[in-house]
């Protein structure tokens, strides 16, 4: 029997090599599948990981090539390429790599603050690039290729910026920086001078300026009344003031004469009082501050409410040589009087402005402040910053000012939402911080209970920061609980200081603490009696029959004794003596100790500014408000740094710093608008108010459309300035006829 054998060639399905092997983020490219078995009646199918390539991006060449366009993914990553023929898979799976943005080179490197100048960017990975940041700054490309983009620089301050090309939402930044340079800055103005007060007689303006870090002073030409910046001569003096209107009436301010941080003072001086301003010692009999060390040390005014010296404000210039200026209406303490600075050009058109809008009054302002804060619950404590100053003006302190030497139940207005923070894993945040050369890190947050803080054996809770791309672990710890300061009587329901006094090793109380108050063994106590040094920690906590805190053991000198002081007490010493609303209204002690618990100066960088987000959030109102982004890198300070959602309503948030920005007496602002002003989360227009624990400026937003706010002309002033206007006033509000 003869047999017959007939014999088939099957080509076995397998994946050889893919071309490209990498591509941009966004995808979108083109990728040539090398291999065997392709031509089937069976469907072809191709993933890049877990995402599958659409149909219509795929062709089939030959039974051994496919062309494909590859899908996006949101983050960098490497993948398998698998393809199927019909339900049977391709042997092989190669490994596709999705890149940041690589930015090579740009050109030209540097350019104008004014920008607007076309940059070439070269480099790879580009393809789907929605964005460039020049720093914090951004534009969208002109055009794109995934090796070239071409851009037009936004403004910015004079600055080296690093560059950042996103796609995705993800970002690739430059190693090399972009300098920002002035380029045909105006090298000289003058500032005029008006008195608005609208006060009576009893009431006269000096004006006193310096710069420490120029070693100048301001001296006044008696024949013109215009004030400029001298070189300090003499090793010590006294800084004089000249009266407004019949000394001085304006200032001439050039970078042919550089000042580098100069302050400018203007005090409202009521004759009838009598003040310890230095006026006997000064060369014309006005107010002055003393100097030493040819003007790098000088006394100024103590921080209000003080009495030494009149009421007053001030603005802080620098002009450098060859650039432009930078000044601002300084609210840093609170709203004291109104104070504008108004850029006009030659005909003395009002072209732009800082400070308050015009007209308004600094009565009208502060008679806005309580029925302001009437409209939010929680808010009886903000009433304590209404300061009247005399019979003609109320101030309005800044919370941080206030608690430096005041107890307040705002010292724990932050409490709920702080043990929220560094307790509920569940917000899932991830942020995002530079180190001093722009490096980017994104770290990872996680709640962690009883670090022991350096340097010291007690423990507390905190949020733990890890990076993949940084070593070391960090960490920012809880402000509850680390500090007391002050207790909360039973009886009138006030937080009061404690007092006490030292005798033998034991400090007794002026009045027994409740339980509660939160003195645990091993904290440290702060200088006063015998409290000379930085070792004191209390032994032991001794308790009444009532179970109150009537005194502790301390480590003093056994002979040691004491009259009675305020003392609080930390975890930790010196630094760190504040309540926790302190610490977070203004932005110190655990909001500000990077460089206490780390050597590294990078590091140091890095902690502070995560502090500092978080400080920034917690007044801004989004400390707690979840982000519906779950995966990105640096979502929580993506989602932080939105203008349009700052003060929600209903979140815990600093209300002195929301009636600032937004408050209206009428339908004006009482701070001047931005050009573009865009409204908070509650709809109120953000005016430019200046002077809190954390900068006014949006992160990681467009700032063409989310305009920075604070009080202030940051290196350049509206085109056509020529000249410049300080309005002083009005103090009062004008009767209607």
């Amino acid at each position: 029997m003869l047999l017959v054998f007939s014999v088939y060639q099957i080509t076995a399905q397998n994946v050889d090599s893919i071309s490209p092997s990498s591509s941009s983020l966004y995808g979108n490219t083109l990728v040539t599948i090398n291999g065997s078995g392709f031509k089937s009646s069976s469907k072809i199918t191709v993933q890049f990981g877990v995402t599958g390539v659409l149909s219509s991006d795929i062709t089939v060449v030959s039974d051994s090539k496919i062309i494909v366009r590859n899908p996006a993914v949101s983050k960098e990553q490497s993948v398998n390429v698998k393809v199927l023929v019909g339900s049977v898979t391709c042997k092989n799976q190669p490994k596709f790599n999705y890149k940041l943005p690589h930015i090579k080179s740009f050109n030209p490197p540097k350019g104008s603050t004014k920008g607007n100048e076309t940059i070439t960017i070269h480099g790879k990975y580009f393809t789907g690039a929605s964005y460039v940041k020049f720093g914090e700054s951004g534009s969208t490309p002109l055009t794109v290729s995934d090796t070239l983009i071409t851009v037009k620089s936004p403004a910015h301050a004079k600055d080296s910026v690093n560059l950042s090309v996103e796609v995705q939402g993800k970002y690739g930044v430059s190693s090399t920086k972009f300098k920002y340079q002035n380029k045909s800055v105006k090298s000289s103005y003058v500032l005029s001078l008006e008195n608005l007060t609208g006060l009576d007689s009893n009431y006269k303006v000096y004006v006193l300026g310096f710069s420490t870090g120029s070693k100048k002073k301001l001296i006044v030409d008696s024949n013109t009344k215009q004030g400029a910046f001298t070189t300090i001569s003499d090793k010590k003096g006294y800084i004089t003031s000249y009266e407004l209107g019949s000394d001085i009436t304006s200032i001439k301010l050039s970078n042919l004469n550089p000042i580098d941080g100069a302050r400018i003072y203007f005090f409202v001086k009521n004759t009838s009082k009598t003040y310890k301003d230095n006026s006997s010692k000064t060369s014309n009999g006005n107010l002055g501050f003393k100097y030493n060390s040819y003007g790098t040390d000088v006394n100024q005014v103590g921080n209000p409410p003080q009495s030494d010296f009149p009421q007053y404000n001030y603005i802080e210039v620098t002009y450098l040589a060859n650039e432009g200026m930078f000044l601002d209406v300084s609210s840093v303490d609170g709203f004291f009087f109104p104070v504008s600075v108004i850029a006009e050009d030659t005909t003395g058109k009002e072209l732009g402005r800082v400070g308050q809008t015009a007209g308004i009054s600094g009565k009208a302002i502060a008679d806005a402040y309580k029925p302001f804060m009437k409209n939010y619950s929680n808010s009886t404590a903000y009433n304590d910053l209404y300061y009247p100053v005399d019979k003609d003006l109320v101030a309005l302190l800044n919370p941080g000012l206030y608690l430096e030497n005041n107890t307040s139940s705002l010292e724990t207005v932050f409490d709920t939402a702080l043990n929220k923070i560094f307790t509920d894993a569940s917000y899932n945040m991830n942020i995002w911080q530079k180190n001093n050369d722009g490096t980017e890190y994104y770290f990872k947050v996680s709640p962690i209970k009883d670090v022991v803080f350096p340097g010291t054996s007690n423990k507390h809770d905190a949020l733990e920061f890890k990076a993949p791309t940084l070593s070391e672990t960090l960490y920012v710890f809880n402000p509850v609980g680390f500090s007391v300061v002050s207790y909360l009587d039973a009886t009138t329901k006030k937080r009061m200081p404690i007092k006490g006094s030292i005798s033998n090793n034991v400090l007794t109380f002026e009045n027994p603490l409740p339980n509660d108050v939160g003195l645990v063994e091993g904290m440290y106590i702060s200088n006063g009696g015998c409290i000379t040094d930085q070792t004191i920690t209390i032994n032991q906590i001794n308790k009444n029959t009532e179970n109150e805190i009537v005194s502790v053991n301390v480590n003093t000198k056994p002979k040691c004794a004491s009259p009675k002081f305020q003392y609080k007490f930390s975890k930790a010493s010196t630094n760190y003596y504040y309540s926790s609303g302190h610490m977070t209204f203004a932005g110190l002690g655990l909001f500000a100790d990077g460089s206490y618990r780390y050597s590294d100066k990078n590091v140091q960088t890095i902690v502070n500014g995560l502090e500092n987000q978080i400080s920034t959030a917690l007044n801004r109102g989004v400390a707690l408000v979840k982000s519906t982004d779950t995966t990105s890198n640096g979502r929580t300070t993506t989602s932080w740094g939105k203008e349009t959602d700052w003060y929600p309503a209903n979140q815990p948030q600093n209300l002195f710093s929301y009636f600032m920005h937004t408050a209206k007496v009428g339908s004006q602002n009482i701070f001047a608008l931005p050009k573009n002003a865009i409204k908070s989360a509650q709809g109120d227009y953000m005016a430019q108010a200046y002077g809190f624990a954390y900068d006014e400026d949006p992160i990681e937003i467009q700032q063409t459309k989310q305009p920075p706010v604070p009080a202030e002309f940051s290196g350049a002033f509206p085109t056509g300035t020529t000249q410049l206007k300080l309005e002083l006033g009005p103090w009062k509000t004008k009767k209607k006829k």
